[in-house]
């Protein structure tokens, strides 16, 4: 991932690209760009801003699910399943979180 920067009051600030990394049951490995910023929604923590951002899924999309990781300023929701693991990466490979189901 290519390392980007702000530019603040014509001062340069680095800024890490964060990845989304999800292993399946199955072991199989998925990454995704969520770029500068994302926004982690926990159905058990935060009950009314899960629903309001599922409100038009069907129930089975519903299902064995813990929470939404949504970035591109909220245009992109990648759903959590409890059968998944899965870390917040930053562009050097390091973890930044482990959300996992716990």
């Amino acid at each position: 991932m290519a390392k980007t920067f702000k530019r603040v009051a014509n001062i340069q600030i680095h800024t890490d690209m964060f990845i989304l990394r999800r292993i399946t049951k199955t072991k199989v490995e998925i990454n995704t760009d969520l770029g500068i910023e994302y926004v982690l929604v926990l159905k058990e923590k935060n009950k009314e801003e899960f629903s309001e951002r599922t409100k038009q899924w069907q129930e089975e999309d519903l299902n064995n699910l813990y929470g939404l990781v949504c970035f591109d300023d909220s245009e992109a929701i990648m759903p959590l399943y409890s059968d998944s693991s899965y870390y917040i990466m930053v562009n050097d490979g390091k973890t930044f979180a482990n959300i996992s189901n716990k």
